[in-house]
């Protein structure tokens, strides 16, 4: 009995193949190894060899024909061997067999949505575009839709710049970068310096971030009006299609970007009245630090944040509901942030969760589901966040179960005219995952793109020992029943960070068995957040472990961590 000539996955985002020319014709002796045909996927093409030795007896499709991925396109076997007949199917079998390269999607899948027909009235708009929400999602749609030629507002009703800018991503690594110089000034003795006296002023350490906030919230305005888009300062009400209220003042629109973003979800109760929770926004605006600090959530929000207050001398305790802190990050990366959280005095309570607070003369008194009881004068949830709805709640947008905007892979809503971007998608939280999913969007609108490539989108946490990941971790591989093949590699055998004395940490690589197809990079260490798009670039161009590991890496940098680990999966580590 013959073999089927399989459509290979040649990537993670790849879902079918152009065949460009077959390489043998009906009738040819092939030998296994023998290039067979030359295919084009979304981003390159390349001659694909036969895993059979044999008679090509038949091709089921021609040159110029798409073939979905893992779909029978032609027949080896023997002499005279009756052919199968198929019916070409429309799509490929999910489950890959051993003949077959194996992939993971690169994010969570966008949802199943009917999209209502655009119909576009006759008539003019005032604006093209109406973007409510300029944060890095809503900002930079606004940008590439002028830069495409539309005539674009942008309504916002606090700063430029969004949760992000303002109260998220940059002040807290601002605050981060005043934690690690505080901590190198400690610690500058095993540098063979001696320093006395020295102290930090919380007051400029605020101002500081303060600065940096400003100085890039400036500079989106700057932006706007270099690309002429039009600021519309006030809160935004958007009840149908076209047309958006502002202040009490009607703006019409051919086509509305609701970027909204999200706030700080809570679910502490059994509050005692006087008792102050402080959530992360509002955290930004501290003005001195406390003594003891409860922080409710071990996700990565309360994991920054303890490691920042730790860093300033504050004794932090983390409440985790869940069996451990950072749930979402490979086992092995949580495991080894716990162990270094813990040598720095940071007490995690996981398992538990906050049953009520108390408070009594000077302090707050935290009980907990094991029956334990823990003393602070501050109390930080930090338990995730939630989508505004506030601009949009009559529009009939359609929403997940859990309140969320369901999108098509063009981020657009059931209503055809309107689009949703970011937190409020909960597709992936994060700023540069906003950025990535408003240029789509405006793509389709104003330059006809009719792709939306799932793209990996990396993740990083900027907590004492930086972490950074992309793709799948150990255990969603296996789940998925794909043979993988793990290795780590610790910074402690890396030249350069040893150098910089801070050899803790260590870079992970899940690749899977036959093909080296690299399915997940995962890094605790020094400069992760930089690190980690080595392997991002990787895994977008489809590069093996072992082509990632045999590429030239400078010499002493820590990249040379990421290429014995990519070594490490492939042809073997050098220095372990």
């Amino acid at each position: 009995m013959g073999n089927f000539i399989l459509m290979p996955k040649l990537g993670m985002t790849m879902t079918d193949g152009k065949i460009i020319k077959w390489l043998k014709d009906e009738g040819d002796m092939i030998e296994k190894g023998d290039y067979i045909f030359e295919v084009e996927t979304d981003k390159t093409s390349l001659e694909v060899d036969s895993l059979y030795t044999g008679i090509l007896l038949k091709k089921y499709y021609g040159a110029g024909e798409d073939v979905p991925c893992n779909s029978e396109m032609g027949y080896i076997g023997k002499t005279g061997e009756a052919i199968p007949e198929l019916q070409r199917a429309a799509a490929a079998a999910s489950v890959p067999t051993e003949k077959q390269s194996v992939s993971a999607p690169a994010a969570e899948p966008s949802k199943k949505v009917e999209t209502k027909p655009l119909v576009v009235e006759e008539g003019s708009y005032d604006y093209d575009l109406i973007v409510i929400g300029a944060g890095p999602g809503g900002y930079v749609a606004a940008i590439r839709a002028a830069q495409l030629g539309a005539k674009v507002a942008i309504v916002e009703k606090d700063e430029m710049g969004g949760t992000c800018l303002n109260r998220g991503c940059i002040p807290t690594k601002a605050l981060y970068a005043s934690a690690k110089r505080w901590k190198n000034i400690r610690n500058a003795d095993q540098y063979g310096f001696k320093v006395t006296g020295a102290e930090f002023d919380f007051t400029a350490i605020m101002e500081n971030k303060n600065k940096v906030v400003h100085r890039l919230t400036s500079g989106v305005s700057s932006l706007m009006k270099k690309n002429k888009v039009e600021i519309i300062k006030g809160e935004a009400k958007i009840k149908k299609e076209h047309e958006v209220t502002v202040g009490g003042k009607k703006f019409t629109c051919k086509f509305a970007l609701i970027a909204t973003g999200g706030r700080p979800a809570s679910v502490l109760k059994n509050i005692d009245a006087g008792v102050e929770i402080w959530d992360t926004d509002k955290l930004m605006g501290l003005k001195s630090l406390p003594e003891k600090a409860v922080i409710v959530g071990g996700g990565i929000i309360g994991c920054e944040i303890g490691c920042i207050l730790n860093s300033f001398g504050v004794k932090v305790t983390i409440v985790e509901m869940l069996p451990s802190i950072l749930s979402m990050v490979d086992g092995d990366i949580a495991v080894c942030l716990a162990d270094d959280m813990k040598k720095n005095d940071i007490e995690i309570l996981s398992g538990v969760t906050v049953d009520g607070i108390k408070k009594d003369s000077a302090h707050n008194i935290v009980k907990l589901s094991n029956g334990n009881t823990v003393t602070c004068d501050m109390i930080i949830e930090a338990v995730g966040r939630k989508a505004n709805k506030d601009a949009f709640e009559d529009l009939g947008v359609e929403l997940t179960p859990k309140g969320f905007v369901v999108t098509d892979d063009f981020m657009t809503t059931n209503l055809g005219s309107v689009y949703a971007i970011g937190d409020i998608t909960g597709i992936c939280q994060l700023a540069h995952a906003a950025s990535e999913q408003g240029i789509i969007a405006v793509e389709r609108m104003f330059g006809g793109r009719t792709k939306a490539e799932k793209q990996n989108i990396p993740s990083c946490i900027f907590t004492d020992l930086e972490i950074a990941y992309v793709g799948m971790t150990e255990a969603q591989a296996k789940e998925k029943g794909l043979d993988v093949r793990i290795f780590k590699f610790p910074f402690g055998a890396n030249g350069k960070a040893l150098t910089m004395g801070e050899s803790e940490g260590f870079v992970k690589v899940v690749c899977e068995s036959r093909f080296g197809e690299i399915l997940g990079v995962h890094i605790i260490g020094p400069d992760a957040s930089s690190l980690i798009q080595e392997a991002v670039t990787a895994m977008r161009l489809e590069a093996t472990a072992e082509s990632a590991g045999t590429t030239v890496h400078a010499h002493p940098t820590l990249s040379e961590a990421l290429m014995e680990a990519f070594l490490g999966c492939s042809t073997g580590a050098i220095h372990m």
